[in-house]
């Protein structure tokens, strides 16, 4: 667990390193269509009201795009600028918020991707631009989902995946709330066995929606602890071609679902088992 969060602890402080070594994108500055627009090589940033965004956080976001794809998807990273550029769409209130994602009152940014004939051709990133720490609080789960389209046009990673990988990306207090949900939903008996979990076509009833972001993000922190993150990309690819049992033999050198079931569960116990001693001594 602390070995995923460390693979993904720089994305986290990338506009205080861009601040400090002095960063200046290249960017150009526009209005079109009653939009404020401000591009940089692979993002548009958009509002309706004044967009006023450092150099440092411009640079923080290009960086993030960079570093989240080496991450992900390895040599097979893309390795020309984005075409069409990823679209951020910066709201100044919760109303226009909500009219362009309808549903999204307990979401601080949403992300949209368009594929056509297996080639993506739209990206786009909504955020709730009034909550102070946005880019913390949301870019990089968004833009994770979006990166992660460049190696699944065809649509085949699962939900619990696609959001699991993303969830890691989010401040470790994020993090930790999905863990507590986990644990609440495990108590209750309310969690997924594995083989319901892979076999889910998109996202579970509401009820269940806390449970799965929980046991998501901690299944998919588990495999990254045991090789590196491209290695789970493979594994999911894997799996799409050949279904989950070869391809946890195949990726993993274990025995099938149920064996890598036995194991996570092993060291969610483990991890419960921590978290309660701790509160208990403070």
């Amino acid at each position: 667990m602390k070995q995923a969060r460390r693979l993904l602890a720089a994305l986290l402080v990338l506009s205080s390193v861009a601040q400090a070594e002095g960063a200046s994108p290249k960017r150009r500055a526009y209005v079109s269509g009653g939009w404020n627009v401000l591009e940089t090589e692979n993002f548009r940033f958009c509002s309706r009201g004044r967009l006023e965004l450092s150099d440092a956080l411009l640079e923080s976001t290009e960086q993030m795009r960079a570093s989240l794809a080496d991450m992900w998807l390895g040599e097979e990273r893309p390795q020309d600028a984005w075409q069409p550029k990823c679209d951020i769409i910066l709201h100044s209130t919760s109303r226009d918020y909500l009219r362009a994602v309808p549903g999204g009152d307990q979401t601080v940014g949403s992300s949209l991707i368009n594929t056509d004939k297996g080639r993506v051709v739209g990206r786009r990133i909504d955020i709730r631009a009034d909550r102070s720490g946005w880019l913390r609080a949301a870019l990089g789960h968004e833009m994770t989902h979006v990166v992660l389209a460049d190696r699944f046009s065809d649509g085949a990673l699962p939900a619990w995946a696609d959001e699991g990988m993303a969830v890691l990306a989010d401040p470790n207090a994020k993090q930790d709330a999905h863990s507590r949900d986990l644990h609440v939903a495990r108590s209750r008996r309310s969690t997924f066995r594995l083989v319901e979990l892979f076999a889910l076509n998109g996202y579970p009833s509401p009820e269940r929606q806390a449970a799965f972001y929980g046991q998501s993000a901690s299944l998919v922190r588990f495999l990254v602890a045991r090789g590196t993150p491209a290695q789970f990309v493979d594994f999911m690819r894997a799996a799409g071609r050949n279904g989950y049992e070869v391809a946890v033999r195949e990726v993993y050198g274990m025995q099938g679902v149920r064996d890598l079931e036995h194991r996570w569960l092993q060291e969610v116990s483990v991890a419960g088992a921590l978290a309660e001693n701790a509160t208990s001594d403070g």
